[in-house]
C-alpha cells in the first residue's frame, strides 16, 4: 500500500513540475531580479469594497497604578476578542484544471500580510500568481491579477531595507531572507531530485548566485526544501531524504559553504515527511513533519540547540486518531511555536492549528503532547481544505490561509484567509533592553496586567489587543521606575487636604488643598518629576486653595507621560506630597 501510494504521488509531482522548469534556467531565480516600487508594471485594482466588517481597530485608555508592583490597566472602546474570527474568501475559481491550487503567505514588518495563489493549469502554462496585500485583519487592500513580480520573480521589496520573499510561481521553489537583508533561494528539480540547488540575491535585487548545486547524492522526495534563519544569519535548510530520513544542514556564510546532510531523524519502515523549519529569538531550532506508522500520520516535533545538540527528540503532537497533512510552522517573540495541518489527509481535511511551549528543554529526551501543548488541535476551517499554512505578527496573532474545494481536475477551487486573535498582550521593554510579557486577565473592554520592575529606570510599555472583526490596536506607554523616589506617604493632618483632579489627567489637572490654620506663610506647590528634579513651582496666596497644572515646565515646554509629584509646603516645618499620572 505504502509503495503504490508513493507511486501516485510522485507521478502526480512529476506532471505537475513537468510544466514549470526547463533546463537552460535554473528555476530558482530568473535571469533578473527588478525592484524599487513594489509593482512597476502592474496597476493595482482597488480595495475589496464588499466587506462587512468593521475596520476601525479597538482604541485603549492606559492607567498605571504603583505599589511595589506596576499594574497597567486597559480599557478598550469596545469588547477584546481572544480566537478564530470570522473566515474571509480571498480568490476563488469555478473550473480549475489542476489537483490542487498552490498558496502563499508572508508579512512585512509592518505586519502587512502578502497571499498568492499560483494560476498554472495543466491547460496553461502560465507561471504567475494572483497576489494580494492584506491589512492586519484580513481586508484586501491591493490586489494584483496575472502578476509575476519584479523581473518576472516574485521577490516583493517595499523598500531597500524590507525585502519579502513570497517564492517561485512552482510548487518546489522556497526561500528566506536575511537580516542584512539578502534573499536565499533552494530547489530541487522533479528530475532530479537527488541535488539541492542554491540562489543568491542581494539587498539591491542583484543575482549574486544562481542554480549552484549545494547538496547532492540524496533523494529529496516531494522536492520540498524548506529554510530557516536565526539571528546570527546562519542559513538552516531541511528535506525529507528518500521518505525516511529527516535531515538538514546550514550555512554560516551566507551559503558560500554548507555541511554535510546531518540526519535529524531516522525511520526505515516507516514514512516521513513534509518537513518544516523555523529559528526562535535564542537562535534554536524548530522542526515539525508528518511521521506515518501503522496508517496513521503523527505530528512530529523536534527542537535543536544552536550548537547542534538535540533539546527535545520527537515527540508526537496529536492523537492516532488524527491523519496529519503537510505542517507549516512559525515562532513567535515568546518563542512558543505555531504549527497548522490538515487532519485527514492529502485529498482533503480539516485545517488544525496547535501552540506548543517552544521554551522547553529535555535534554535530548522526547516529551508527551501534554507537556508541550499550549493549545492542541484547534479547528480553524471544519470544511474540506489543504495545505493550510500559518504566519504569526509581531502581537502574536496567527494568520492562516488554506485552499478549500474538491481535489483533482476541473473542480471549483478557492482560497481562504483566518486569523486567530491573541489574548491582550502586555510587552514591557525594561531599561537594560530586555524584553518582558505580562500575562493580562480580564474580559470584555477591560483587562490588567501586574508586574514588579526588575530595575530602576525607563520602561517602554506596548499595549495589544484585537476585537471580533480581526482588527488590533496598538498603544505605547512610558514611565520611569526609581528605587528612591519623593515620599509621599506622609501622615494625615488635621484641617488639611490636598488632592488633584482628574487623576490620571492630559492635558490639565486642578490641585486642590486647604492648609491648616496657622500654616500659610511663603506657602508654595512644587511639581517634581520620578527623579526628584523640580518641573514647575507656583506660589500659594493667602486666600488660594487651588491651582492648575497644563503639563509643562517653567519653560513652558510639554513634559512626557508618567507619573509626577506635587509637594505643598507652608512655613518652615509644613510639607505634603501626593502623586499624579499624566497619559498622552
Amino acid at each position: 500500500m505504502k509503495k503504490q501510494i508513493r507511486i501516485y504521488a510522485a507521478i502526480f509531482c512529476v506532471l505537475l513540475t513537468a510544466h514549470c522548469f526547463c533546463d537552460s534556467l535554473d528555476p530558482s531565480i530568473g535571469d533578473q531580479v527588478g525592484y524599487s516600487n513594489l509593482f512597476e508594471a502592474n496597476e493595482s485594482a482597488p480595495p475589496n469594497s464588499c466587506s462587512t466588517r468593521d475596520l476601525i481597530p479597538p482604541t485603549f485608555e492606559i492607567t498605571h497604578a504603583e505599589n511595589g508592583d506596576i499594574t497597567i490597566t486597559v480599557t478598550s472602546d469596545e469588547d477584546l476578542f481572544t480566537g478564530w474570527v470570522e473566515e474571509k474568501l480571498i480568490w476563488s475559481v469555478g473550473n480549475f484544471d489542476n489537483w490542487s491550487l498552490n498558496t502563499r503567505l508572508e508579512r512585512d514588518p509592518q505586519n502587512n500580510l502578502y497571499a498568492a495563489v499560483l494560476l498554472k493549469e495543466y491547460s496553461n502554462s502560465n507561471n504567475n500568481f494572483d497576489m494580494f496585500i492584506l491589512e492586519n485583519n484580513g481586508e484586501i487592500e491591493e490586489e494584483h491579477t496575472n502578476w509575476n513580480g519584479p523581473g518576472g520573480n516574485p521577490l516583493i521589496i517595499n523598500n531597500p531595507d524590507e525585502n519579502i520573499y513570497l517564492g517561485q510561481p512552482t510548487i518546489s521553489i522556497e526561500g528566506a531572507v536575511d537580516n542584512d537583508n539578502y534573499t536565499y533561494t533552494f530547489s530541487t528539480q522533479a528530475s532530479r531530485w537527488s541535488t539541492i540547488y542554491f540562489g543568491k540575491i542581494d539587498p539591491d535585487g542583484n543575482v549574486l548566485i544562481s542554480g549552484e548545486p549545494i547538496i547532492t547524492g540524496i533523494d529529496a522526495w516531494a522536492y520540498g526544501i524548506h529554510p530557516a534563519i536565526d539571528s546570527n544569519n546562519r542559513i538552516y535548510i531541511v528535506w525529507s531524504d528518500d521518505m525516511h530520513d529527516i535531515t538538514y544542514a546550514y550555512s554560516d556564510d551566507g551559503g558560500d559553504n554548507w555541511t554535510e546532510p546531518i540526519s535529524l531523524c531516522y525511520d526505515a519502515d516507516n514514512q516521513m515527511n513534509k518537513p518544516d523549519i523555523c529559528c526562535d529569538s535564542n537562535d534554536n531550532v524548530h522542526v515539525v513533519w508528518q511521521h506515518y506508522i501503522s496508517g496513521v500520520n503523527y505530528l512530529s516535533y523536534m527542537k535543536i540547540r544552536p550548537d547542534g545538540t538535540v533539546a527535545i527528540d520527537e515527540s508526537f503532537l496529536t492523537q492516532s486518531n488524527n491523519q496529519v497533512w503537510c505542517p507549516k510552522i512559525d515562532v513567535d517573540e515568546q518563542n512558543n511555536v505555531h504549527i497548522t495541518w490538515a487532519r485527514g489527509g492529502q485529498t482533503q481535511g480539516v485545517a488544525q492549528y496547535t501552540k506548543i511551549n517552544g521554551n522547553l528543554d529535555a535534554d535530548g529526551a522526547s516529551l508527551t503532547d501534554n507537556e508541550l501543548t499550549l493549545i492542541q488541535d484547534e479547528t480553524i476551517d471544519p470544511g474540506s481544505v489543504r495545505y493550510p499554512k500559518c504566519i504569526v505578527d509581531d502581537y502574536e496573532n496567527v494568520h492562516s490561509i488554506y485552499e478549500e474545494g474538491d481535489y483533482g481536475l476541473n473542480t471549483p477551487k478557492s482560497f481562504r484567509y483566518r486569523k486567530r486573535n491573541s489574548a491582550p498582550l502586555l510587552r514591557v521593554v525594561c531599561p537594560d533592553d530586555s524584553v518582558l510579557f505580562v500575562e493580562m486577565t480580564g474580559s470584555g473592554t477591560a483587562w490588567e496586567g501586574t508586574f514588579t520592575p526588575p530595575m530602576d529606570g525607563i520602561y517602554d510599555v506596548r499595549v495589544s489587543a484585537s476585537d471580533v472583526d480581526g482588527n488590533t490596536g496598538i498603544d505605547n506607554y512610558q514611565f520611569e521606575y526609581p528605587e528612591v523616589g519623593i515620599d509621599d506617604s506622609d501622615l494625615p493632618v488635621a484641617g488639611f487636604r490636598l488632592s488633584n483632579f482628574p487623576n490620571p489627567f492630559n492635558p490639565t489637572t486642578t490641585i486642590s488643598f486647604d492648609l491648616p490654620a496657622g500654616n500659610v506663610g511663603d506657602a508654595e506647590i512644587v511639581i517634581y518629576n520620578l527623579r526628584g528634579q523640580i518641573i514647575r513651582e507656583y506660589p500659594v496666596a493667602n486666600n488660594q486653595s487651588s491651582i492648575v497644572w497644563d503639563g509643562t515646565d517653567e519653560s513652558n515646554q510639554p513634559v512626557g507621560s508618567g507619573i509626577y509629584f506635587y509637594q505643598i509646603t507652608a512655613g518652615k516645618d509644613f510639607s505634603q506630597t501626593r502623586k499624579m499620572l499624566l497619559m498622552k
